[in-house]
């Protein structure tokens, strides 16, 4: 029987397939979802990755490209180790749901993902058209890799049959390729461990923009790893790494004092590597455009000792014994799904974080102690000495007046409390405790807001006396009985709040203090590229009950994003824009605290219409008459809930010196935060 063929003359494919042609085309958009089928001629043994998946490498060809022998395409699967097809030379392949990526920077490739279905046809056991193939597959070795239909299966014959197998290499060859992939030594280094003269791959940002010579192009990367063999950049930006624009061997700055045109943008001290890549591979860092802030993916680079003699350089040339084009460096994407970025990009993203954190400190301090210096230089050499013995001396008289200061104060010491009296004076019987809000550490004993709010003292000793001290906050974790009186915003829809893309995103241990320095008016003004939403509110928590003769007291905690997630069961998002969500917050909300907002919504009506009336607030509704109950905020229809309560500290800024015990310009801040409780919604 002829092959089933279209107009052009190609092979007619089942509707939803697509030739590899149309892939290497660019016909495909990049990141879709396609099905395709070929012929085997290559598989590289699966090899463990540093994650739960093992990897494996399949190359195949279709009728569409039989006649180019640099044309095929290679399917990257990660699965785990069982989940791994068996596939030999010559073997059909049948693929469902696989994802089209631009590899190395050049090559087109494909990707398995959760929904990819695996289908291997045996080479000898395929019938001719209009056989079925239907009993030549391969026992499947996914929980997804279902039975193909029956079009499938007839395309399969097809395919197999119309192809050459000119490209098949023989049995033999194939198997000691196959071997010769699983020898091959894991060749990734760290920039901290390169040596002169090894050969290895590495993943780094680019972190100046890359100079074009034009037949080679130079590229200065980091992977925030410090290496004694590297250049040492200076933290003031004076230094002779910098070069000249044009100069990116540094070769004159050698013997001239003129200050570069360019500033160094990357990491400071001995973090950064200079690569001189040569063709094909400069033409692919133009065509991807590779810049400042761009993470790629570097393999088989050579490390040797630079034009300098003194520090290591990388080289990447062409692989004049490679199989077509050999691209080794690629760009990498920070913006995509966390689970599919390796493991090596995370740790270098994650250093990167770290790297910024810490020279963000350094420079608060290289600045304050700049600032100090030139102080001292406005003063006399006479006038030094005795204000230093007056500022210890009012040192020491504050520390020992903090300790005899209010004498008749409850002073709390580290030790932990009393768990048998705490439970004597609680007095809420659990069974009034809302069952709706469950919290963790139910075996623990609950704790008083006043406990809570009790300060903290160490003792220690100043010039030989014994002294008590204050201690700004404690890492306590409590448990409490409450209930809600207030909450902050006093809008639902401020409950979240936009926060803007970061490649710390990816990270599984990233928090927000990176992007709280946004302020709001950068938000506004960049709205377009903010991408994430946050959770971000304060609950006003009141002790449910007390011990006779003891009154009440409230606390004020923080609600972050990762409390109120797990407190609300719900991804934050625009609340503004999405009534159903803000619903959804409505009546998770209503469990924990009943009618409070519908009150505090009531107050604020009768605040407004009293000034457009030019009268003070009334305490009932007009429409009630003056003989109604007023409504306030403090009468609660929903039962306490118990919760679990944490005590840290945040540095503030503090213009007053003697009050910053966090460092220059800086006082620590006692704050309360919500954790480790959920509202179950029936």
């Amino acid at each position: 029987m002829p092959p089933n063929l279209n107009s052009n003359g190609e092979l007619r494919r089942p509707p939803g397939f697509v030739s590899i042609r149309d892939v290497l085309d660019g016909k495909v958009y990049e990141k879709a979802k396609v099905n395709i089928a070929g012929i085997i001629i290559d598989v590289r043994a699966p090899v463990p990755t540093r994650g739960a998946d093992w990897k494996c490498q399949i190359r195949f060809f279709d009728t569409s490209v039989q006649d180019d022998e640099d044309a095929s395409i290679s399917l990257n699967i990660f699965r785990p180790e069982k989940e791994i097809p068996h596939a030999g030379c010559g073997d059909a392949i049948l693929l469902h749901a696989v994802k089209v990526q631009r590899y190395r920077g050049e090559e087109w490739s494909l990707l398995t993902t959760y929904d990819t279905r695996i289908h291997i046809y045996q080479a000898s056991d395929i019938p001719k058209p209009p056989g079925n193939a239907s009993n030549a597959m391969r026992p499947a070795t996914g929980p997804k890799d279902g039975e193909p239909n029956s079009n499938d299966h007839a395309f399969i014959s097809q395919l197999f049959h119309a192809a050459s197998k000119d490209r098949v290499p023989p049995p033999e060859k194939f198997e000691t390729m196959k071997m010769q992939s699983a020898n091959i030594k894991e060749k990734f280094s760290l920039l901290k461990d390169v040596v002169d003269g090894q050969f290895c791959d590495i993943v780094a940002m680019v972190v100046r923009e890359p100079y074009d010579g034009g037949d080679k192009i130079s590229l200065w990367v980091s992977d925030f790893t410090e290496n004694a063999a590297f250049f040492h950049y200076t933290i003031n930006g004076a230094n002779l790494a910098d070069g000249r624009d044009g100069d990116p061997f540094n070769y004159t700055s050698r013997f001239s004092t003129v200050t570069s045109g360019t500033a160094w943008s990357g990491p400071y001290g001995k973090r950064s590597m200079q690569i001189t890549c040569w063709e094909p591979h400069a033409t692919a860092i133009r065509q991807t455009r590779l810049a400042l802030g761009s993470w790629v993916s570097v393999r088989n680079l050579q490390i040797k000792v630079g034009r300098n003699a003194a520090n290591l350089e990388g080289y990447l040339r062409e692989d004049e014994k490679a199989y077509g084009l050999n691209i080794r460096i690629c760009p990498l994407d920070t913006s995509g799904d966390a689970d599919m970025i390796s493991p090596q990009l995370k740790e270098a993203v994650r250093r990167r974080r770290d790297y910024e954190r810490s020279k963000k400190e350094q420079l608060k301090d290289i600045t304050s102690a700049a600032k100090a210096g030139q102080s001292r230089k406005a003063e006399t050499a006479i006038d030094q000495e005795p204000k230093r013995k007056k500022s210890r001396n009012q040192k020491k008289r504050h520390l020992l007046s903090a300790s005899k200061e209010e004498p008749s104060q409850k002073k709390r010491q580290l030790s932990p409390p009393c768990r048998e009296e705490e439970t004597q004076r609680v007095s809420v019987p659990l069974s009034n405790l809302n069952p709706q809000v469950k919290c963790e550490n139910q075996n623990k004993s609950a704790s008083l807001v006043a406990e809570m709010l009790e300060p903290a003292f160490c003792t220690t000793e100043i010039d030989g006396k014994t002294v008590e001290l204050q201690l700004p906050f404690v890492n306590l974790n409590y448990r409490g009985n409450v209930r809600v009186v207030n909450f902050r915003p006093s809008k639902l829809e401020e409950f979240s709040y936009p926060r803007k893309s970061s490649e710390f995103d990816i990270l599984s241990d990233n928090d927000e203090s990176d992007s709280d320095s946004e302020s709001d008016n950068d938000l506004m003004t960049d709205f377009t590229a903010v991408r994430n939403w946050q959770w971000r509110f304060y609950l006003e928590l009141e002790d449910a009950a007390v011990p006779p003769h003891e009154e009440k007291k409230r606390v004020w905690v923080a609600v972050d994003n990762q409390a109120a997630q797990y407190l609300l069961n719900l991804d934050a998002s625009n609340l503004r824009h999405s009534k159903e969500k803000l619903e959804q917050l409505r009546q998770a909300l209503s469990i924990l605290w009943g009618d409070l907002e519908k009150n505090a919504h009531n107050e604020e009506v009768k605040k407004i219409r009293a000034s457009k009336e030019g009268m003070p607030p009334l305490d009932s509704d007009d429409e009630d008459g003056p003989a109604s109950k007023p409504v306030s905020k403090n009468e609660f229809t929903a039962p306490p809930f118990a919760c679990c309560i944490r005590q840290y500290g945040i540095k503030i800024r503090e213009k007053d010196a003697a009050k910053a015990d966090a460092g220059k310009g800086n006082r620590w801040q006692r704050v309360f935060g919500l954790f480790g409780t959920r509202i179950s919604v029936s």
